[in-house]
């Protein structure tokens, strides 16, 4: 029987060394690649493909000028041949066998038309920093968000052609959670998602607690947009006092992913997970009172 043909599209924004890692991995998958394309879209027209840079015989580099990772995604999509598409980032680095197991996995469960896969973090050194302990609970927590909501990321996400035929591409004006938005469409449109474990990218932990800032940020601009708020300030408002609650339930989170944590690293997390909480909850209400959302 002859593979199936697959798509993997990455984005990109300033960042070819990371990328780099990741072509290199994608060089050495262990599924053919006569049967594989890459579609890396850079999304910064300023910033051209360094000198001497390394790029598969099967990858092709685009430009895409209109800012956002899904306009970029988009384009990639509506470049490629592939009947199974997949996403991850550029600064992932997927397994071998990431393609083969994605494969695989469709084909073992052939009720499913989505996978997220698992994404494995990696740190700078065995000691690790708030940030990055704060990472080891909250980051990517692809098993939950397949349980619990029927969505995954596209930092390790595989469908098919089909679905997005079906409910439509991401959504352009998001910069932050248009895979998530996307997601609830193909869910409500019964397309069913399966958690694999042998799907798997590694991503390197957010080091420093800027970076979590930073996130937190464009995860409060991209909730804007995603679902505005009506009814004007007063609205918004009561909305953002609404998000400055505590988040309590996170914590058995915190304790059965924070095992290995002392008492007082939990207490952290919790501490921080509450800071950028009222960080987004800022960025939400300014956006919806008229603020251009961060993309960076």
């Amino acid at each position: 029987m002859t593979p199936k043909f697959v798509s993997i599209i990455i984005p990109t924004y300033k960042d070819w060394a990371r990328l780099s890692l990741c072509l290199h991995s994608l060089a050495n998958q262990t599924y053919d690649d006569d049967f594989f394309e890459i579609i890396v879209v850079n999304n910064y027209t300023a910033d051209r493909v360094p000198e001497n840079y390394f790029i598969p015989k099967n990858c092709k580099i685009v430009v895409e000028a209109q800012p956002g990772s899904y306009v970029a995604r988009n384009a990639g999509i509506k470049l490629s041949k592939g009947e199974i598409i997949g996403f991850t980032d550029s600064d992932c680095i997927p397994d071998e066998d990431w393609i083969s197991n994605a494969v695989a996995a469709f084909e073992e469960e052939n009720t499913y038309a989505r996978i997220a896969g698992k994404i494995r973090l990696y740190y700078k050194s065995d000691r690790l920093t708030n940030a990055e302990l704060y990472e080891t609970v909250y980051a990517f927590n692809q098993d939950i968000y397949v349980e619990q909501d029927g969505t995954g990321v596209t930092a390790n996400m595989f469908t098919f052609r089909y679905v997005f035929n079906e409910v439509g591409m991401f959504r352009e004006d998001l910069l932050s959670g248009g895979d998530y938005e996307w997601a609830v469409r193909a869910r409500n449109a019964n397309h069913k998602i399966q958690y694999s474990d042998k799907v798997i990218v590694s991503h390197p932990a957010r080091h420093h607690l800027a970076e979590l800032v930073k996130k937190a940020k464009r995860v409060g601009g991209g909730q804007a947009n995603f679902s505005k708020v009506t009814g004007g300030f007063f609205q918004s408002a009561v909305k953002f006092l609404y998000d400055l609650r505590p988040p309590i339930k996170s914590i058995p989170l915190i304790l059965s992913k924070g095992k290995q944590m002392h008492v007082a690293q939990k207490l952290l997390v919790f501490y921080i997970r509450y800071y950028l909480s009222v960080v987004t909850a800022r960025e939400k209400f300014m956006v919806s009172l008229g603020k251009t959302a961060r993309r960076d």
